[in-house]
């Protein structure tokens, strides 16, 4: 199973250790899944990590713990077709690597950017972490 995590999945596991996101991290370390990431979002994540907003709740070596373990799941090698608008434009990349990698799975917290509202998106289902634990992961 391929899955796709939005970058707030990330932070909100990096920030509350025993939440769903970070069991759903947990699960995907302990090769439960294989997850696709893709240096945009890497650098999304390390670039925001650094955001006064998040100094203050986050440690440097677990977002640096974090981004390795990125490297060491599927990155996207190539580029990335643009095409794609999300209601919030820093996710546009996001539906460009779902059409590009197909994971079973995109999950994500953010409401705000409009990937919930799409349902799925080719064989792409979208799911909030509590969905995700729930229905797929059954924790």
């Amino acid at each position: 199973m391929l899955v796709l995590l939005d970058s707030n999945i990330f932070f909100s596991a990096m920030i509350v250790p025993r939440s769903l996101p970070a069991r759903i991290i947990n699960e995907w370390l302990d090769g439960r899944f294989d997850l696709v990431t893709c240096q945009e979002q890497i650098d999304e994540i390390r670039r925001a990590s650094r955001n006064l907003k998040f100094r203050k709740d986050l440690k440097p070596s677990l977002v640096g713990a974090m981004l390795n373990n990125l490297y060491d799941s599927t990155v996207w090698p190539h580029p990335i077709p643009r095409k794609h608008h999300a209601a919030d434009p820093t996710d546009s990349y996001l539906l460009d690597l779902i059409d590009a990698a197909q994971p079973d799975y995109a999950i994500t917290g953010d409401k705000r950017a409009g990937l919930l509202q799409r349902d799925t998106q080719g064989r792409t289902k979208f799911l909030t972490a509590t969905a995700f634990c729930n229905q797929v992961l059954r924790l």
